[in-house]
């Protein structure tokens, strides 16, 4: 098992990524696309390289999956992170090409500092994420409390969704929901899972599931 940042940053010189990323897509509308036109309320998260976030020429085929499988545009949220598209006309381009269609756009591994929330509002986005560094603050460093907080009223300011990525305990839930921070991931509900276990957890098949709901009060977000 090799993990992703150990051989992305290649496929991306190596223009490998491209094919990379149009498998994903086809694996998930294969994996996906049933429950997803059964149910209008789940949606993924495609996480997508910079430079396909730059070129844009990933949407037709994407656009031809979700029409085969029946799944609504809105159901599929496109992820990069900051550093994607931050001072790249083109990338701004896809993203208001992708929102106008109707998907949602999310910025993660967001860098908090000042240069960051000053250029967020000029950005075409829909959503936020915070990622599992500053989430493993909550509840042991308040000068990390005080920042993702910061950052929570930024996005409400704008209007963005926020995700909280990387959720372990109950005290840091506590704090998010306090925060009204909109979807949660993270081990709290359930480690990674293959689809046939994220399948039977989705339809409350499994303790794991019914924990969730529990602490939760909804389904959390999954990425893909």
């Amino acid at each position: 098992m090799a993990r992703p940042d150990s051989f992305l940053p290649l496929a991306q010189e190596s223009g490998l990524i491209r094919p990379i990323t149009d498998q994903i897509i086809e694996r998930v509308m294969r994996d996906m696309g049933a429950m997803l036109a059964a149910d209008r309320s789940l949606h993924i998260a495609i996480n997508l390289a910079a430079s396909e976030v730059c070129s844009g020429r990933f949407l037709p085929g994407l656009q031809q999956h979700m029409k085969s499988f029946n799944v609504l545009p809105g159901q599929v949220w496109l992820e990069t992170t900051e550093g994607g598209y931050m001072h790249h006309q083109s990338a701004k381009l896809t993203l208001r090409k992708a929102r106008a269609l109707g998907h949602i756009a999310a910025v993660e591994d967001f860098d908090i500092g000042s240069s960051s929330l000053q250029s967020m509002g000029q950005l075409p986005l829909d959503a936020l994420k915070i990622d599992k560094a500053f989430v493993n603050g909550i509840g042991m460093d308040g000068s990390v409390e005080s920042l993702v907080s910061d950052v929570i009223e930024m996005a409400t300011t704008l209007k963005l969704f926020v995700v909280a990525e990387g959720v372990e305990t109950r005290e840091q839930l506590d704090y998010l929901r306090a925060y009204n921070v909109h979807f949660a991931q993270g081990d709290l509900f359930a480690k990674a899972l293959p689809i046939e276990a994220f399948e039977q957890y989705y339809r409350g098949e499994t303790e794991d599931c019914r924990e969730a709901r529990d602490v939760f009060g909804l389904f959390p977000s999954f990425g893909g």
